[in-house]
């Protein structure tokens, strides 16, 4: 947890489409291009291609915003090692890095990275706390329950803070970011939810503290609002029909019926069906898709409520118009 409360964090943000069939060199040129468009942080994810860590070091040769994670996988690599690599790129930026952390789904790490899924709500907490102790510079001993470390100091540390957001989407999560982290990156969870989630998460925390809140949107504008509305349906579909998890954080946030529909299509093999069951609401809930006029008007309202920092995300299926598009539609001019 950052112990820095004066960290300037951005209003806006852009998560790079690292899945997205494109180049190294594209999502670079992307990010200097969304940065000269006004957006004030960068953020790149972590799956199964680009080192999320290295693409940033190149971006910030090329830009003068925030960069950040969104989401750096918790069990892809130990905290020290992940200390030494906030480190790197903090300095780089000048202290401009946020770090999104999250513990991905049992498929990625077992399937990927060969890890067992383990107690990953403990894994965050003694992630964060090691990396305190890593970024302060001190010797780090540390006996956790998952972690025992002792007799190394983080070179070059020397009392460096960096803010952790938490990508926690349920109320027991939610409580350990207000104990440990700095704020919250919550993906696919009902926007209208999230206060209440928030509020409910503090009658379990120990501590009574704000957190920043700072949600990965997909986002889709098009000219054709249709067109955009079809293009995040897919992409709401794919993870509430395939995913037990992002099902049952759309069922228990308000959308039971919906999140219903969509895995019984999903699960018969009619993805097209499952698109179709994700309903307006539900697409307003998660997401954006319209017009530029639209999507300005959105991200303003989610500004100037319970959102510190609209990070826009691109929903699977995005084309080069909506890429381009969301530069010239966005960000919004502050009120």
């Amino acid at each position: 947890m950052s112990s820095d409360t004066t960290f300037d964090y951005p209003r806006t943000g852009i998560v790079l489409p690292e899945y997205a069939d494109r180049s190294g060199d594209w999502l670079v040129d992307y990010a200097e291009d969304a940065a000269a468009s006004g957006f004030d942080s960068v953020w790149v994810g972590e799956g199964w291609g680009y080192n999320p860590f290295s693409l940033l070091a190149r971006i910030a040769e090329r830009t003068d915003c925030a960069l950040g994670t969104c989401i750096a996988n918790a069990f892809a690599r130990s905290p020290a090692a992940l200390a030494a690599n906030a480190l790197t790129i903090n300095e780089a930026t000048d202290g401009r890095f946020l770090l999104g952390l999250g513990s991905s789904t049992p498929q990625v790490v077992e399937g990927y990275h060969g890890q067992s899924f383990e107690r990953p709500l403990r894994r965050i907490r003694e992630t964060i706390e090691i990396l305190d102790l890593a970024l302060s510079g001190d010797r780090i001993d540390y006996d956790g329950e998952i972690f025992e470390l002792g007799g190394f100091a983080l070179n070059h540390a020397d009392g460096q803070s960096v803010p952790v957001l938490n990508a926690a989407l349920g109320t027991t999560n939610i409580a350990m970011s207000i104990d440990f982290a700095d704020g919250l990156l919550p993906h696919l969870m009902p926007l209208p939810a999230v206060e209440d989630a928030i509020e409910e998460a503090r009658e379990r925390a120990n501590r009574d503290r704000d957190l920043h809140v700072s949600p990965s949107i997909p986002t889709a504008v098009s000219d054709d609002p249709e067109e955009a509305r079809e293009v995040l349906s897919r992409h709401v579909a794919y993870y509430v029909g395939s995913t037990d998890f992002y099902n049952g954080v759309v069922a228990d946030h308000g959308y039971p019926e919906e999140a219903e529909a969509i895995q019984a299509a999903w699960e018969d093999g009619d993805k097209a069906a499952a698109a179709e069951a994700v309903t307006a609401d539900l697409q307003d809930a998660l997401g954006i898709a319209g017009t530029p006029e639209h999507a300005r008007e959105r991200v303003t309202e989610l500004l100037d409520g319970v959102v510190d920092t609209a990070l826009i995300s691109f929903p699977q299926g995005a084309t080069d118009e909506m890429f381009a598009a969301t530069l010239d539609a966005l960000p919004p001019e502050p009120n």
